[in-house]
């Protein structure tokens, strides 16, 4: 850059209104936004640096500092009204800050207003706490917690962008958010209120950077620049409104926040009780124009009284109707409440027992490798044997793992993928369950096009085949085959698994891919089913980006399709 005078960041980003926004022309806007432009036209103008900005959105707070801190290069900038702590100075590096940080606690307008902290730990013992994990929302919460010796329910969610509408819909709730939003969501009449007395000023709103990153010199010089201020003064302006400007101006310059808020709200309340009382003047108003015209209404339209009794009788039906509306829509809720325990119960069990498993793998895991501590004393059939029990027991230990993250599975996120040999995870899962086919006389027939390579996870794809092969195995009758090809067609890797089973009635095939969902088709040496492998198979294909398709009759077998893109 010293040389040709050209530059490229990457800036990690996420919507923040009203700091970054996305518009719905899908481009950017705001203050931040309008920082980093100003930034690039400062090297221009100063320097004569010509700087290329590089955008990339990334879903929460987390990903953003997992980037910097593990992943980013020189070049990157992380950019999310990030608050600077001692914690983490460690693992990154900071900008001087460019907006004051203060964050307030706030409620539904519905809850009691504190008097004294000792208050709070009193009245809101039974609330619950919304943050978002990782943030300075909720290390504030947890210090609330610990200095109030409180245990309230702490419950995360995704953005910082949905604290106050979730507090606004659920009334006995409470958070941390930053003052510009809470004085936007003010301005627009949301149903919260500020909790006195419990607000946090930090350091300030600051970018950050890898620890060997030194963009923050030229950073820092432009922050403190008059061009700076300048821009800043004119987005607070634009984007939060000049009256918020001057609150935000009168905090950063060292007055008492809880006075300058205090003012702002009361000014806010007088503007609402301004706004209702000319609302009840114009409804006086509309009010005796409505009474003079009932009354000359009355003189003439006498004679259709019997009509009105009538469209009387109609409102009382109509009014008979929308209460039974309203009451199924009150049942509707309960038993969706219901269903939503129910499931949450149902997905804990699985955590409880998944953990549970581990404890007998291990132990399988451990004898196997004491029975194969002396090899000479075994045959080679032995020493076959135990490899395969410690290759299995390791295997299903990961498999356990991945029941643990269903979570993940379920939300459709995807670690980063890598080349894959196709070929070799096929060979593998063949070479796997040879032994199975072979206790049952069942031949396998594989025709693989050699080095088929495609993007994905090894341990899914591996997952995926054997699932499927070992179900072809385990539905097959004695002395039958199994016929295992990859091909590669197009842009396509197809792997076809086929076997000579019972195959699958139309309703099975409708139900194969739900969770715990045992099919009317039976294993035919007492193998045993949990219903889960199909439901895991499938979404394991949906995250490798694939597809599956199943072709099955009745007394001639099941043929499945996986289709891959190739690498």
């Amino acid at each position: 850059m010293q040389k040709n005078k050209r530059g490229e960041i990457t800036i990690y980003y996420r919507h923040s209104d009203p700091f970054l926004i996305i518009t719905e022309q899908g481009t950017l806007e705001g203050l931040e936004y309008e920082m980093l432009m100003g930034f690039k036209y400062y090297l221009l103008n100063q320097y004569g640096y010509d700087l290329t900005l590089t955008w990339e959105l990334k879903r929460s707070f987390g990903d953003i500092y997992s980037q910097i801190k593990d992943h980013s290069k020189v070049g990157d900038i992380g950019l999310d009204i990030i608050s600077k702590v001692p914690e983490r100075e460690k693992e990154v590096k900071f900008s001087a800050p460019y907006f004051p940080d203060i964050q307030v606690l706030i409620t539904n307008r519905s809850a009691p207003t504190i008097e004294s902290i000792k208050d709070f730990a009193e009245m809101f013992e039974d609330y619950t706490a919304v943050s978002v994990e990782g943030t300075t929302y909720d290390i504030y919460l947890r210090e609330l917690m610990k200095s109030q010796q409180m245990e309230f329910e702490l419950q995360h969610i995704r953005s910082s962008n949905d604290i106050i509408r979730y507090i606004e819909s659920n009334e006995m709730t409470f958070g941390y958010v930053d003052l510009p939003n809470y004085i936007l969501a003010l301005n627009k009449n949301k149903k919260i209120k500020r909790q006195n007395l419990l607000s946090k000023k930090g350091f300030g709103y600051c970018m950050i950077f890898s620890l060997d990153s030194d963009w923050n010199i030229p950073l820092n010089e432009f922050l403190a620049s008059k061009e700076f201020e300048l821009l800043r003064t004119k987005s607070v302006q634009k984007y939060l409104g000049y009256d918020v400007n001057q609150l935000i101006s009168h905090i950063a310059e060292g007055e008492n926040e809880e006075i300058v808020l205090l003012q702002r709200e009361k000014s806010y309340m007088n503007e609402e009780l301004h706004s209702k009382e000319k609302q009840a003047q114009e409804q006086s108003y509309i009010q005796n124009i409505l009474l003079i015209s009932i009354i000359l209404a009355l003189t003439i339209t006498y004679f259709l009284f019997n009509s009105n009794r009538v469209k009387s009788k109609a409102n009382e039906i109509l009014t008979k109707h929308r209460q039974m509306i309203e009451q199924q829509n009150a049942l509707l809720s309960r038993r969706n409440e219901d269903l939503v325990s129910r499931d949450e119960e149902k997905n804990n069990f699985i955590h409880i027992l998944s953990h549970d498993l581990r404890a007998p793998i291990n132990n399988i895991t451990a004898l196997a490798n004491i029975l194969n501590m002396n090899p000479e004393d075994l045959n080679e059939e032995q020493s076959r044997m135990i490899n395969h029990i410690a290759n299995e027991s390791m295997r299903l230990n990961k498999m356990v793992t991945k029941i643990l993250d269903i979570e993940k599975i379920e939300s459709k996120t995807s670690e980063q993928f890598v080349r894959i040999n196709l070929t070799k995870v096929v060979q593998h899962v063949v070479e796997t369950n040879i032994t199975h086919a072979s206790a049952k006389k069942i031949e396998i027939i594989t025709n693989l096009l050699p080095d088929v390579e495609v993007l994905g996870d090894e341990q899914y794809l591996f997952h995926v085949i054997e699932n499927l092969v070992s179900n072809g195995i385990k539905f097959s009758p004695h002395e039958k085959k199994v016929f295992i090809d990859l091909t590669a067609q197009n842009h396509l890797a197809l792997v076809k698994i086929k076997d000579e089973g019972p195959g699958m009635t139309a309703a099975d095939q409708k139900n194969m891919f739900k969770k715990f969902q045992v099919l009317s088709a039976k294993a035919t040496a007492g193998e045993r089913s949990t219903g889960l492998g199909l439901s895991i198979v499938n979404k394991y294909i949906g995250l490798l980006g694939g597809e599956l398709e199943c072709d099955s009759e009745p007394g001639v077998g099941t043929t499945f399709t996986v289709k891959l893109s190739l690498a």
